[in-house]
């Protein structure tokens, strides 16, 4: 069953999106409803799906893991199997942060993590002679973040707070 969401539900979504970390009573004045409204309708979102996990987000520097790269994978079939076989490898694999099966030239877009240029040469030796159907992958360095992040805009969030200023300014 899928799960309307109202204005309430898209303010909530974009405060826990900016901090998970916020109390009932907090969001509560953010959205403007009761700290037990708001604990239903989150208890709601989250069996819904809608919110998927609740993770700490480490910085990947913080932990020794300094380069980042992002590399276009094409495969030398399209076959369900061998599909699903790299998928699993990708999932299995610590150092790839995200992977996406993609449209376009490549088949596959990995965000992998590494200490060094020498670590990345390891991984992708490692990887790519487990996983021999890889007919081509391109690999390039990020040098800078300029953004990086996964809240999702969920629209109405802003309506709803402009609504809450002007019933309080009434």
């Amino acid at each position: 069953m899928k799960i309307q969401l109202d204005e309430f539900d898209l303010k909530l979504l974009d405060a826990i999106q900016r901090s998970n970390r916020l109390t009932a009573e907090a969001l509560s004045q953010k959205v403007c409803l009761s700290p037990s409204a708001v604990q239903r309708r989150l208890r709601r979102l989250r069996e819904g799906k809608i919110i998927e996990s609740e993770v700490a987000i480490v910085s990947p520097e913080a932990v020794g893991r300094t380069l980042t790269a992002i590399v276009e994978v094409t495969l030398d079939t399209d076959r369900p199997q061998v599909l699903q076989r790299f998928q699993r490898a990708i999932c299995a694999a610590p150092e790839v942060m995200q992977g996406y099966y993609v449209t376009g030239n490549a088949d596959f877009i990995l965000v992998v993590t590494a200490k060094t240029m020498q670590d990345y040469e390891a991984f992708v030796h490692r990887f790519f002679s487990k996983h021999l159907r890889a007919k081509y992958f391109r690999t390039t360095i990020v040098m800078r973040k300029v953004k990086t992040g996964f809240a999702v805009p969920v629209g109405g969030a802003s309506r709803i707070a402009s609504a809450a200023r002007n019933r309080t300014a009434a």
